[in-house]
């Protein structure tokens, strides 16, 4: 392409001048013209001044006159000829291209040329003899290996240039006498200038001025520039060598005094004003300087060295984030009030301690009184000491919340009394009933439907992104699927090769490791290997690649678009083989990638499929000087293989996409076998993914099963107490623990049943996270209800069944609290947006249900029954064995217990039952205790040995744990730390990072982490970005097309300038490159003129008439004018179509089907636009944080240009697309999602536990603050262990609140029901009684399972379950065992006025009837 042009422009060049004369006048042959020594400027006949005009519009002309010139018609043809090439490169920019022109014009035509040129060499050739009629153009003839890809033919015009006869005039040959080689003086000045207006045209991604100096990227100057134009052109027989001079120059060589030209070249933020030419100023796109300045970024604070303290604190503050400024300040707050208040406290207590010591002096001076009054004085000033500690948060009546508390306590208890009492003594009637509508729920699950499509799963139907894609996918085709080879050298040493020079001559140079000869033939080898195998369907038919990829000019061309340096020769594997300059092919490729035919072999570097190649797509690692790509020195290959990406059905029998998924199949299993010598290979399919993640969580199977089978264990025995060696078998509760575990199966299970039947998909995070959580809660609450029965003593007058009924409704209440509670949070937090969170919230708000209805019926069913067995010591699972009753003392002692078939006794031979008789108040306590063991002889004695029993762990809690947390030192302490535990993790939020990195999802021995790790390395650009324009602007209209384009005349605000601009600032905008606009080119295509125009009509059909058919009358350029101003907008509408499916080929690159066949979606009738894209490549993105930012600014851009077209008066909407926008968005708003989920649980939470309670909102506000801290101090922990904020984490956060709850609300409500006099005693006793309920019911039994997970194998289920669910329990443990119950001994509510009296009066009605009880948790059941 650069050569014909540079060849037309030396046949208008090389002028002899003296004294105003010429050096050169008619055009002979083949780019030559006739040496004209000191000739005279002849007149142009008038005929031929349009022609002049239009070449040369600088030079002045009057209506009617002849100007006087050194060129004629032949001469200003041939410039002509190849003015497209000239056109299509730079005509962007009129500044640059009248330059262009006038820098020739002056060569050619100038009367002047002596002034400034001088021939250097002749040569003499033979005058050709004149032919008249059509002939097939010369452009078409050159050099052609059997290799090359051939130009498209139009094979309806085919016939018609060999039915075209020529007529000749043969004349007598002529010798003529003809300039090779001329020296042009030039100023510098206009050349810099020159050079300056050009240097940032663009032409598709590449810059004009590259292709026109013929370097690497932006390695071009002035010099460069005219240096290769002149000299190092092989394809014109005339050379020119330019020489750069101000003012006057004296050549000693030629012995010549030259004047360069002074004519002042235009600026590109200049309009262009010529007497026959007029064009505005360059747009943004191809000129910097009219584009906005842009404004200089502030730097971060910097601190200096030598700076002061203050100073380098006051900038280090300034620099943090104000969440985390504002914590350090309250805590500044906190920690010096904390100070001044135990200062205080301490002085308080000391005057206090002096007080008590004066008056134990003056009692001393007193008789001394006995032990018991003694005792009795201590307790008295116990009592008094407590009760200054209780401060009463009600007047002396109750209140309106004292009652209403009073009441539904009372209610519920009723309630769960009946309920449990119903259960334990009707077994059937329970069991049954509740089993069949289980199996009918849990019979739903045969419906339940599995989703893993990532789209469905984390992107809101209704989200900004999928509606997008939705919109892309429709107009434009879905994106294509990618496969992805990236070929890395095992020797990363350089080459040295020889490669053909512009000058024809060879030379050495040194290259990357990805040029050695024989790492390319491997890697073409592996190419047309993966090109070319079959794959044989279930069906039993043979698919190739060519079935099921990506063709963007079908039909014209069926090859796939396989994207590879290869495609510079067409993937010709002779022609590595047998030319030993091969590098010359790849070099000239590297630097003008649209090049239709090059020097060095003549071969086009466009792709076997049509397409241009650009070298950043094929290469990896190569270095950058100056900001200029060094191509030649790449340490990568990159083969991208394109396939058609087709949406599944909804019947789900899309052939084509099965059939792309089983070539990716067949792929990734011979990628994973395949072997060379000379590189690595790391590889991906658009599958890779997927099949990772669902290979990854099959193999974690096991690893989930041991952890909840080692829970399921520890449950089983946990919740027995064995008393001995010898009652071992019988005091185990592996039954009862297998029918927990197994009712929070049912659960689960009868939750997705439910769903199914809604036709409502489940997640396999679901299956992953669900049973944990309900497990944690179900079995908190199983371990409650078991050991408040191990713990309780029968009443003298009740049975089991009385005894299991009084028990439920004493700890009924609390677990009702915990499951609405999370219930009813998650059915809110269902409310998010985001598909995986909200089915979360659905399948746990069920579960949790389910199971808490399951725990007050069957389980109480189960645990009763339970019950009697340990009572008649039967055998745990093998219930039909028990330990024999006839004990002696020999027996007793033994070790291994005697057991026997167990018989139910009939009703006749069972013993009677022992009457108990209400004793009176003044019964001795002795009698009492007797009465209450006289029971029947077959319970007697164990149920004496259970009262007697508090369990290992109880005992520790009771003595020695509560206690030491409730000491006056340990207290003050406690809250310290915790408080400052909480302002560093509020510090620590805003550092949390956001996204999900894609290796952490891979296997740790997955294929895909070495792939990902390439990525990083090795990938020179960013994924593609589309920036699509919806329906509302009419293109055909003018003044709205100036909205969008970006060539010249266009408004300097519209979307290409825009984005163009954006693109100046890749490190902020993340929009590395900007294409050339579908609108600019389509213009350029219609205003072609030359030998062939690229928009032709047939003159009989009027059908579109191609660029390789031949010129002459049968076909008709489609427009008159070349303006697009004068373009009318049915020419707009009726031509582009054509334009859109025209291949581009030597004689037309603007064709637009391969850069823009997918860039316009059309109207089906008046084929009006509809809507349209520009084409963009991100920058280079690698963290989540990247992808994150990169989609963030591309909305900001493209709203700030649907505003800029709105405020113009076009209703139309601009929208970014990429691949991975649906999902990234998540992340847009995560932090959003994440404080409405958190704060719409913490506020269920709170309002359930102030009615459940008794309306006590302290309760319920100390409750909630409990669980905020967990959550804070969870996040931040987040930020610690490098733990990303994404829909995972949120789940787990969502669940937290859950399980904080469990840890928090057992032990307040029993700190609530306590009958101790002051907050410290009250606390104490319900860390005690309920605390070592929690610690094994939740902590010991999740510890386990969680350990198990830090064992597995997949790094998704190490950091966001391990890890998190490691801190969930502990974090928990820790606020809800140590904070919490040091929190309520300071502020904890009051007991209820009424529950007070009721306590108060139970005591008193105690003191006349002692009973021998332990003491419970509650003591006013």
């Amino acid at each position: 392409m650069l050569r014909l042009l540079l060849s037309a422009i030396c046949i208008s060049i090389c002028i002899e001048y003296t004294s105003s004369k010429c050096i050169w006048y008619e055009g002979i042959r083949d780019g030559f013209n006739q040496a004209y020594p000191n000739g005279e400027p002849r007149p142009l006949p008038l005929e031929d001044m349009s022609l002049l005009n239009e070449m040369c519009p600088h030079i002045v002309t009057r209506e009617g006159v002849s100007p006087n010139l050194c060129c004629e018609r032949k001469q200003l043809a041939e410039m002509q000829k190849f003015k497209y090439i000239i056109d299509n490169l730079i005509g962007r920019c009129p500044s640059c291209y009248f330059n262009f022109l006038r820098i020739f014009c002056e060569m050619s035509c100038n009367p002047d040329q002596d002034q400034f040129i001088w021939p250097l060499e002749y040569a003499d050739i033979v005058r050709p003899t004149e032919q008249i009629g059509s002939r097939k153009d010369d452009n078409d003839d050159g050099a052609r290996h059997e290799w090359a890809l051939a130009d498209y033919v139009d094979p309806e015009e085919e016939d018609e240039e060999e039915k075209v006869t020529s007529k000749a005039v043969v004349k007598a040959p002529e010798t003529v006498r003809v300039i090779t080689k001329i020296r042009y003086f030039i100023s510098e000045q206009q050349a810099n200038d020159f050079i300056a207006s050009c240097w940032s045209v663009r032409i598709n991604f590449q810059y004009a001025v590259d292709i026109l100096c013929g370097s690497l990227n932006r390695a071009c100057d002035v010099k460069k520039l005219f240096q290769y134009i002149g000299l190092q052109n092989t394809q014109s027989p005339i050379k020119i060598d330019f020489v750069f001079v101000n003012n006057t120059y004296h050549d000693r060589e030629l012995q010549r005094t030259f004047q360069p030209s002074n004519a002042t070249m235009f600026a590109c933020d200049q309009p262009v004003i010529l007497p026959h030419a007029s064009r505005q100023k360059c747009t943004c796109m191809d000129c910097n300087a009219m584009c906005p300045k842009i404004p200089e970024i502030k730097s971060k604070h910097l601190i200096s060295t030598n700076a002061s303290l203050v100073e380098r604190a006051k900038g280090k503050l300034y620099s943090l984030p104000r969440i985390t400024v504002i914590a350090i300040g309250i805590y500044i707050i906190f920690v010096l009030t904390f100070i001044f208040s135990n200062i205080l406290l301490s002085l308080w207590n000391f005057t206090s301690q002096k007080k008590k010591e004066f008056l134990k002096n003056i009692r001393s001076e007193k008789t001394v009184e006995g032990e018991d009054e003694k005792m009795n004085a201590n307790s008295a000033q116990q009592s008094e000491d407590e009760a200054e500690l209780e401060i009463s948060l009600s007047g002396g009546r109750p209140g309106c919340f004292d009652r209403l508390g009073i009441i539904i306590d009372d209610t519920l208890h009723r309630i769960f009394t009946v309920i449990g009492q119903f259960c334990a003594e009707n077994p059937k009637y329970t069991i049954i009933p509740v089993m069949v509508i289980l199996f009918l729920l849990c019979f739903g699950s045969r419906y339940y439907t599995v989703t893993t499509d990532p789209v469905d799963l984390w992107v809101a139907s209704n989200s900004r992104a999928r509606l997008e894609k939705a919109y892309f996918d429709e107009k434009f085709g879905p994106f294509y699927r990618i496969a992805h080879l990236i070929l890395v050298p095992k020797v990363k040493k350089n080459v040295t090769l020889r490669y053909k020079t512009p000058l024809e001559a060879e030379e050495k140079y040194t290259f990357g490791p990805v040029f050695e000869r024989n790492f390319l033939l491997d890697a073409l080898r592996l190419q047309l290997f993966v090109e070319n195998f079959n794959v044989t369907t279930e069906s039993g038919k043979t698919i190739h690649l060519n079935d099921t990829c990506y063709k963007p000019l079908e039909p014209d061309n069926n090859n796939c678009a396989v994207f590879s340096l290869f495609q510079y020769h067409q993937n010709n594997l002779t022609f590595l083989l047998n030319e030993p300059l091969y590098p010359s092919q790849y070099l000239e490729c590297m630097q003008a990638p649209l090049t239709q035919q090059t020097k060095s072999f003549h071969q086009t570097c466009m792709g076997k499929f049509g397409g241009p190649i650009d070298p950043y797509m094929v290469l990896g690692a190569f270095p950058t000087h100056d900001g200029v790509p060094d191509y030649a020195k790449a340490q990568a290959l990159i083969i991208t293989i394109t396939i058609n990406n087709q949406r599944k059905t909804n019947d789900n029998d899309n052939q084509q996409l099965k059939n792309a998924l089983l070539w990716e199949k067949y792929f990734l299993e011979y990628m994973a076998t395949y072997r060379s010598k000379w590189f690595d290979v790391k590889y991906r399919a658009e599958r890779s993914i997927e099949d990772e993640i669902e290979r990854e969580s099959k193999s974690d199977i096991k690893t989930v099963l041991i952890s909840y089978l080692i829970m399921f264990l520890y449950i089983a025995v946990a919740l027995g107490r064995i008393r001995n060696f010898r009652y071992l078998l019988v005091d185990m509760k592996v039954s009862l623990g297998i029918a927990g575990v197994a009712l929070v199966t049912l659960s689960v299970w009868a939750s997705v049943g439910i769903f199914s039947y809604m036709r409502i998909p489940t997640t396999l995070i679901i299956f992953e996270v669900i049973p944990f959580l309900v497990l944690a809660v179900g079995v908190d609450n199983i371990f409650i209800l078991t050991q408040s029965i191990q713990r309780d003593q029968r009443n003298p007058d009740e049975d089991v069944e009385t005894q299991i009924g009084r028990i439920v409704g004493r700890v009924g209440p609390a677990m009702l609290l915990t499951s609405v509670s999370e219930s009813i949070a998650f059915f809110l937090g269902a409310l998010t947006p985001m598909p995986a969170v909200r089915l979360f919230s659905l399948y746990a708000a069920v579960s949790v249900l389910i199971d808490f209805l399951l725990q007050i019926t069957v389980f109480v069913t189960f645990i009763t029954l339970d019950h009697k067995r340990t009572l008649e010591n039967r055998v745990d699972v093998l219930c039909c064995l028990q330990i024999s009753r006839e004990s002696n003392e020999q027996e007793e002692s033994g070790i291994f217990p005697k057991l026997k078939w167990f018989r139910r006794k009939s009703v006749d031979e069972k013993e009677p039952e022992v009457v108990i008789v209400q004793q009176s108040p003044s019964t001795p306590r002795k009698s009492n205790a007797d009465s209450i063991l006289r029971q029947t002889s077959a319970i007697e004695p164990c149920e004496e040995h259970l009262m007697e029993m508090d369990g290992f762990l109880f005992g520790i809690f009771k003595q020695y744990y509560a206690p030491f947390v409730m000491n006056q030192h340990v207290r003050p302490t406690v809250i310290f730390l915790f408080f400052t535990w909480l302002a560093a993790s509020v510090a620590l939020l805003p550092f949390v990072k956001v996204g999900l990195e894609q290796n952490i999802t891979m296997p740790k021995d997955s294929y895909m982490i070495d792939y990902f790790s390439a990525l990083k390395e090795y990938f020179a650009v960013g994924p593609p970005v589309y920036f699509v324009i919806k329906p509302g602007i009419n293109y055909g209209n003018i003044n709205a097309s100036n909205m969008i384009c970006s060539s010249s005349g266009c408004s300097s605000q519209s979307m290409a300038n825009q984005l163009g601009i954006a693109s100046l600032r890749p490190t902020e905008t993340r929009i590395a490159q900007i294409g050339t606009t579908w609108l600019d080119d389509y213009y350029d295509w219609l205003r072609h003129r030359g030998s062939t125009p690229c928009c032709r009509l047939h003159n009989n059909t009027g059908e579109f008439c191609s660029t390789n058919a031949a010129s002459g009358s049968k076909c008709h350029p489609c427009t008159r004018s070349t303006t697009r101003e004068s373009l009318t907008e049915n020419e707009f509408r009726q031509f582009l179509p054509y334009f859109l499916k025209d291949n581009p080929n030597f004689k037309c690159a603007k064709g637009g089907h391969a850069a823009h066949g997918n860039s316009v979606a059309l109207f089906g009738k008046n084929k009006s636009v509809e809507a349209s894209l520009i084409m963009g490549y991100h920058s280079v993105l690698i963290t989540s944080n990247d992808f994150i930012e990169a989609m963030q600014q591309a909305y900001i851009l493209t709203d700030n240009i649907t505003k800029t077209l709105k405020s113009s008066g076009y209703n139309v909407e601009v929208f970014p697309y990429s691949i991975f926008y649906v999902f990234y968005e998540q992340y847009l708003t995560i932090w959003q999602d994440v404080f409405m989920n958190l704060t719409i649980s913490a506020a269920a939470i709170f309002v359930v536990a102030f009615v459940l309670l008794g309306f006590d909102i302290i309760s319920a506000f100390i409750i909630t603050l409990t669980i905020a801290m967990i959550t804070c101090d969870m996040i931040a922990m987040m930020y610690i262990w490098n733990i990303e904020m994404n829909a995972i984490s949120l789940v787990n956060l969502v669940m937290s609140v859950g399980i904080s709850l469990e840890f928090c609300a057992h032990i307040c409500r029993d700190f609530i029901l306590s009958a101790k006099g002051s907050r410290l005693k009250r606390a104490e006793q319900a860390l005690a009684y309920m605390g070592s309920s929690v610690f094994s019911g939740i902590t010991l039994t999740k510890i386990g399972g969680i350990v198990v997970l830090g064992f597995s194998h997949s790094q998704l289920f190490h950091i966001f379950y391990f890890r998190m669910f490691i801190c969930i329990v502990s974090f928990g443990a820790a606020h809800g065992l140590i904070f919490l119950p040091v929190l309520l001994s300071y502020i904890g509510p009051s007991p209820n006025d009424i529950r007070r009296t009721r306590i108060q009066h139970k005591r008193s009605s105690k003191k006349s009837v002692p009973l021998q009880t332990k003491p419970s948790s509650t003591e006013i059941s």
